[in-house]
């Protein structure tokens, strides 16, 4: 099964960087409005650490807040699924076609041995198709399904992957996590203020009155 890091784990575009940069400044702000600094330190350590990766990092590079506010939960297994993704991440797999994602053309194959990657095709505007190997699909520029008619072609070959090919074809995440980067960063938001005004005595109406984030004056 698939066991080590999301595929491209460590490439960001750069609307990826925008929206992990918001998210720092959120956290920053919360940590100042805790009063202690023993209390910041914490905070800082288990919660508001941030990881410029897609998978917020080895270990603990990336605090509580990264990890399930913006990022998918962790998989490992024989299929194509991120270990750790952003949520807003443009390939998707699903049962079923959702509503706000586009259905692929068709998955390839490419290369041989231990070198194989999947190929996921869609077509533009102009239905002229372009092919994103799995290690290229974060750069999509919208969201995608891949749906299950997609890979039966390819049965007989992925039964027999180890899990070196399946590590290196971690490029997806499942349509239930899947969400927009506003919720993603609503939910980072939320559940930092709320952890940070139970456990770690932060001041609520500074959080509210004074440093607040404007996200009509961001350009977000």
């Amino acid at each position: 099964m698939a066991t080590g890091r999301t595929i491209s784990a460590s490439f960001l575009t750069e609307f990826d960087k925008k929206i992990i940069r918001l998210c720092e400044t959120i956290s920053n702000t919360i940590h100042d409005s805790i009063p202690e600094d023993q209390k910041k330190k914490e905070f800082e350590n288990e919660y508001g650490k941030i990881s410029y990766t897609r998978d917020a990092g080895m270990g603990r590079g990336g605090g509580k807040l990264q990890r399930d506010a913006i990022c998918t939960r962790g998989r490992q297994g024989k299929a194509p699924y991120s270990n750790r993704n952003l949520r807003w991440h443009p390939l998707i797999v699903a049962e079923n076609k959702p509503s706000f994602a586009k259905e692929i053309e068709k998955i390839e194959i490419e290369g041989e041995g231990e070198s194989q990657l999947l190929i996921f095709v869609v077509k533009d505007l102009n239905k002229s198709e372009i092919r994103y190997a799995a290690d290229k699909v974060h750069e999509m520029k919208e969201r995608y399904v891949a749906l299950p008619k997609h890979w039966v072609s390819h049965v007989d070959k992925l039964k027999h992957w180890n899990d070196n090919l399946w590590t290196q074809n971690s490029c997806a995440i499942p349509a239930l996590e899947a969400c927009n980067w506003e919720d993603s960063v609503e939910t980072y938001a939320i559940l930092g203020i709320s952890l940070a005004v139970e456990l770690y005595e932060a001041d609520f109406n500074r959080l509210y009155n004074k440093d607040r984030i404007n996200f009509t004056k961001s350009g977000y």
